[in-house]
């Protein structure tokens, strides 16, 4: 009977909060576009070494860290006020992402954050079509800076929404951007069950490279659920991305998709099932005690897309480890793109309210 009321309550919830969160994105979604080219990719980056570790996505965390208010602005909490959190990507050369943010809870008002992401691709020769050297030298470089706020809808679920302007230059193309998040956050601590669902993006490019461009936002709609197992120290995550469209498969040559039945027959192959998972990512998380985490997680897109198709290795897999030293929580992730590297992750943030109550120990 418990368990009936719980689903019960839960569903009620739900339906709720969906109501109120379409209610919330009315007056977004004029903004959004279709069609064209889609930039300012540095969006998408993972802003956690754990989001990097769970296969780049992570919905369904909710803590005292004010990290993942970039995935999902509801994670803004009173619990994760005067946090603050730092991450470091250094992605290929000299190309590095850097994202820094802090939160703070006003009574009465909110929860409320405040984050900067930067993107460096370093700096270029400048050559003429034919490779000349022209003895000058230009740079790249993307610029996002966020603000989010969040409130409880019920005690165990927030509602968020963040603002960005997006900058981004390359030599002298400029183009600039101004977009929304906005999600929800369930917990429920008696089932160890975290549920969230964020729309990304939704907003519009304000000026392109070019005056011919038509390039828009990385839109997205996601959807991500955890469930700490009891009496053991492992976490189950799943998270769903680009749910706004079935078939994200990336288009393969005609001998690619299809199936030859007999000479004169030819059958599509529909790859049903592969459509499905290249929505998720999968992820696992080992506690240690209290001051030690590992992660484990699988991309599926990204090893069907960026692996090599004669080896792909473990392409897709991620891996992390989190560690806390006196309230201050340090992190690191490796996530493999193909047999030729992947990307790393650095990340550290602390809760200045934690550390205060440490002192007057």
């Amino acid at each position: 009977m418990n368990n009936c009321r719980l689903v019960h309550d839960f569903y009620q919830l739900m339906q709720k909060a969906i109501t109120t969160f379409f209610l919330l994105l009315s007056s977004l979604v004029s903004f959004s576009q279709n069609g064209g080219q889609q930039t300012f990719f540095s969006l998408t980056f993972p802003t956690n070494s754990r989001i990097g570790a769970l296969g780049g996505q992570d919905l369904a965390t909710w803590n005292n860290e004010c990290a993942y208010f970039f995935q999902n602005p509801a994670t803004l909490d009173k619990r994760n006020s005067n946090s603050i959190f730092f991450n470091y990507t250094p992605i290929s050369g000299h190309v590095q992402n850097s994202v820094f943010g802090i939160s703070h809870t006003v009574k009465k008002i909110g929860n409320l954050g405040v984050g900067i992401q930067f993107l460096d691709y370093g700096i270029f020769e400048n050559t003429s079509e034919q490779g000349v050297d022209l003895g000058e030298t230009f740079y790249a470089k993307d610029f996002a800076a966020s603000i989010g706020y969040s409130n409880s809808l019920t005690e165990k679920m927030n509602y968020g929404i963040s603002l960005k302007y997006i900058y981004s230059k390359i030599e002298t193309y400029k183009s600039a951007g101004i977009a929304a998040d906005a999600g929800l956050v369930f917990q429920d601590t008696a089932t160890g069950i975290t549920a969230g669902l964020d729309l990304k993006n939704i907003g519009t490019v304000l000026s392109d490279f070019t005056e011919t461009a038509t390039s828009n936002l990385p839109f997205d709609l996601q959807f991500g659920i955890s469930k700490k197992l009891s009496h053991t120290p492992f976490t189950l995550f799943l998270n769903l991305h680009d749910l706004y469209k079935f078939d994200i498969r990336y288009p393969r040559t005609e001998t690619e998709t299809q199936l030859i039945v007999d000479s004169t027959n030819l059958r599509v192959k529909k790859y049903t099932v592969d459509k499905i998972f290249l929505h998720a990512n999968f992820g696992i998380q080992i506690d240690f005690g209290k001051n030690l985490k590992l992660n484990v997680g699988y991309n599926h897109q990204r090893r069907d897309e960026l692996g090599y198709s004669v080896r792909k290795g473990m392409s897709g897999f991620s891996f992390g480890v989190q560690i806390s030293i006196k309230k201050i929580n340090l992190g690191y992730s490796y996530a493999v793109y193909n047999i030729s590297g992947g990307q790393n992750n650095l990340s550290f943030s602390l809760n200045i309210n934690q550390l205060v109550g440490v002192r007057k120990m």
